[in-house]
Protein backbone atom coordinates (compact mmCIF):
# COMPACT_ATOMS: atom_id res chain seq x y z
CA UNK A 1 0.00 0.00 0.00
CA UNK A 2 1.60 3.57 -0.83
CA UNK A 3 1.25 6.00 1.54
CA UNK A 4 -0.29 9.33 0.81
CA UNK A 5 2.24 11.90 -0.95
CA UNK A 6 0.23 15.34 -0.37
CA UNK A 7 -2.77 16.29 1.16
CA UNK A 8 -5.88 18.44 -0.13
CA UNK A 9 -7.32 20.95 2.49
CA UNK A 10 -10.96 20.98 1.68
CA UNK A 11 -14.46 22.20 3.33
CA UNK A 12 -17.20 20.35 2.88
CA UNK A 13 -21.08 20.10 3.93
CA UNK A 14 -23.09 17.78 5.15
CA UNK A 15 -26.29 18.56 3.80
CA UNK A 16 -29.54 17.06 5.67
CA UNK A 17 -33.49 17.53 5.39
CA UNK A 18 -36.46 16.89 7.42
CA UNK A 19 -37.28 13.51 5.43
CA UNK A 20 -33.72 11.83 7.25
CA UNK A 21 -31.80 12.00 3.33
CA UNK A 22 -28.75 13.60 3.12
CA UNK A 23 -27.00 15.63 -0.35
CA UNK A 24 -24.44 13.69 -2.25
CA UNK A 25 -22.32 15.19 -5.35
CA UNK A 26 -20.80 14.00 -8.34
CA UNK A 27 -18.22 16.23 -9.94
CA UNK A 28 -17.94 15.27 -13.80
CA UNK A 29 -15.16 12.87 -14.84
CA UNK A 30 -15.73 11.36 -11.58
CA UNK A 31 -17.80 7.66 -10.27
CA UNK A 32 -17.88 9.18 -7.00
CA UNK A 33 -20.46 10.22 -4.92
CA UNK A 34 -19.49 13.01 -2.29
CA UNK A 35 -20.58 16.06 0.27
CA UNK A 36 -20.61 19.50 -1.76
CA UNK A 37 -17.59 21.87 -1.03
CA UNK A 38 -14.25 22.25 -2.18
CA UNK A 39 -10.43 23.10 -1.13
CA UNK A 40 -9.74 26.48 0.27
CA UNK A 41 -7.80 28.65 -1.26
CA UNK A 42 -4.85 30.70 0.44
CA UNK A 43 -6.50 33.63 1.54
CA UNK A 44 -10.08 32.12 2.99
CA UNK A 45 -11.06 30.22 6.05
CA UNK A 46 -12.46 26.71 6.11
CA UNK A 47 -16.13 28.31 6.75
CA UNK A 48 -15.39 31.11 3.83
CA UNK A 49 -14.25 28.41 1.61
CA UNK A 50 -17.53 26.44 2.20
CA UNK A 51 -20.06 29.09 1.81
CA UNK A 52 -18.49 29.98 -1.58
CA UNK A 53 -18.20 26.27 -2.77
CA UNK A 54 -22.11 26.36 -1.76
CA UNK A 55 -22.86 29.04 -3.83
CA UNK A 56 -20.56 28.12 -6.93
CA UNK A 57 -21.21 24.28 -6.87
CA UNK A 58 -25.27 24.27 -5.80
CA UNK A 59 -26.23 28.03 -6.23
CA UNK A 60 -27.01 27.70 -2.46
CA UNK A 61 -26.31 31.12 -0.39
CA UNK A 62 -26.00 30.32 2.88
CA UNK A 63 -24.92 32.75 6.01
CA UNK A 64 -22.39 31.82 8.27
CA UNK A 65 -24.64 30.70 11.26
CA UNK A 66 -26.58 28.33 9.53
CA UNK A 67 -23.40 26.25 9.26
CA UNK A 68 -22.54 23.81 12.50
CA UNK A 69 -18.94 23.13 12.37
CA UNK A 70 -18.61 18.97 13.06
CA UNK A 71 -15.03 18.48 12.64
CA UNK A 72 -12.24 18.20 10.78
CA UNK A 73 -11.39 14.39 9.24
CA UNK A 74 -9.14 12.70 7.10
CA UNK A 75 -9.53 10.09 4.21
CA UNK A 76 -7.65 9.01 1.47
CA UNK A 77 -8.83 11.24 -1.73
CA UNK A 78 -11.54 9.61 -4.02
CA UNK A 79 -10.34 11.83 -7.57
CA UNK A 80 -6.45 12.15 -6.70
CA UNK A 81 -4.15 8.96 -6.43
CA UNK A 82 -1.57 9.18 -3.49
CA UNK A 83 -3.38 11.92 -1.86
CA UNK A 84 -5.14 12.69 1.56
CA UNK A 85 -7.78 14.83 1.86
CA UNK A 86 -7.88 16.43 5.33
CA UNK A 87 -11.93 17.57 5.29
CA UNK A 88 -13.33 20.88 7.64
CA UNK A 89 -17.07 19.60 7.96
CA UNK A 90 -19.76 21.24 8.83
CA UNK A 91 -23.67 20.69 8.78
CA UNK A 92 -26.55 22.23 7.20
CA UNK A 93 -30.29 21.74 7.27
CA UNK A 94 -32.32 22.75 4.47
CA UNK A 95 -35.88 22.50 3.75
CA UNK A 96 -36.08 22.57 -0.08
CA UNK A 97 -34.86 19.93 -2.36
CA UNK A 98 -34.86 22.17 -5.48
CA UNK A 99 -30.93 21.60 -6.21
CA UNK A 100 -29.53 21.06 -9.40
CA UNK A 101 -25.96 20.67 -10.18
CA UNK A 102 -23.68 23.52 -11.20
CA UNK A 103 -20.07 24.56 -12.09
CA UNK A 104 -18.27 21.48 -11.91
CA UNK A 105 -21.00 18.91 -10.61
CA UNK A 106 -22.27 16.24 -12.63
CA UNK A 107 -25.32 14.96 -10.68
CA UNK A 108 -26.81 15.86 -7.01
CA UNK A 109 -29.07 13.21 -4.93
CA UNK A 110 -31.32 13.23 -1.41
CA UNK A 111 -30.87 9.75 -0.69
CA UNK A 112 -31.19 7.93 2.58
CA UNK A 113 -28.97 6.21 4.65
CA UNK A 114 -29.90 2.78 3.20
CA UNK A 115 -29.66 4.22 -1.09
CA UNK A 116 -26.05 5.33 -0.29
CA UNK A 117 -25.18 2.05 -0.07
CA UNK A 118 -25.95 1.22 -3.58
CA UNK A 119 -23.38 4.01 -4.79
CA UNK A 120 -19.93 4.47 -5.54
CA UNK A 121 -18.37 7.05 -2.73
CA UNK A 122 -15.86 8.51 -1.77
CA UNK A 123 -13.50 7.07 0.85
CA UNK A 124 -14.19 9.98 3.35
CA UNK A 125 -17.81 9.88 2.70
CA UNK A 126 -18.19 5.72 3.21
CA UNK A 127 -15.89 5.63 6.32
CA UNK A 128 -16.26 9.12 8.00
CA UNK A 129 -19.74 10.92 7.25
CA UNK A 130 -22.03 8.13 6.96
CA UNK A 131 -21.26 6.61 10.25
CA UNK A 132 -21.48 10.36 11.29
CA UNK A 133 -25.10 10.98 10.11
CA UNK A 134 -26.24 8.04 11.28
CA UNK A 135 -24.92 8.91 15.38
CA UNK A 136 -25.38 12.44 15.52
CA UNK A 137 -28.13 13.40 13.07
CA UNK A 138 -30.20 11.37 12.09
CA UNK A 139 -29.51 9.31 15.80
CA UNK A 140 -29.70 5.79 14.34
CA UNK A 141 -27.56 2.81 16.27
CA UNK A 142 -24.56 2.05 13.93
Amino acid sequence: MNLPIATIHVSAAVITNDKQQFLLVRKKGSRYFMQAGGKIEANETALEALIRELKEELKVTVMPNQLHYLGDYSAPAANEIDHLVSASLYHLSLITSDIRPNAELEEVCWITIEQSQQLQLAPLTAEIIIPLIKKTLFNQVC
